[in-house]
């Protein structure tokens, strides 16, 4: 029969979780900016993505906008009557 292994913390299990998150963090950050700058450059396919991205964003940042700008008004209404605005 096995014994259970009893796990040892360096620190204490939040804080060895929370350096092994952020050391993931970090290799994340430095593997994408070492591919980001290393050759092949790809401009049209860039181009290409953002069009498409940016083209089917374009509905939802408009919705979002049109029910900002409601919620914004009927906010500031009643404040600007206050200094004599009117509808």
């Amino acid at each position: 029969m096995k014994k259970p292994v009893s796990k040892t913390y360096v620190l204490s299990k939040g804080l060895d979780q929370f350096f092994a998150d952020f050391y993931k963090a970090y290799a994340l950050t430095a593997r994408y900016f070492k591919e980001a700058f290393k050759p092949p450059f790809h401009f049209r396919e860039i181009i290409n993505q953002s069009f498409d991205i940016g083209l089917k964003s374009l509905s939802l940042i408009t919705v979002t906008g049109f029910i900002i700008g409601v919620v914004f008004t009927k906010q500031s209404r009643p404040s600007l009557e206050d200094f004599g605005a009117t509808s």
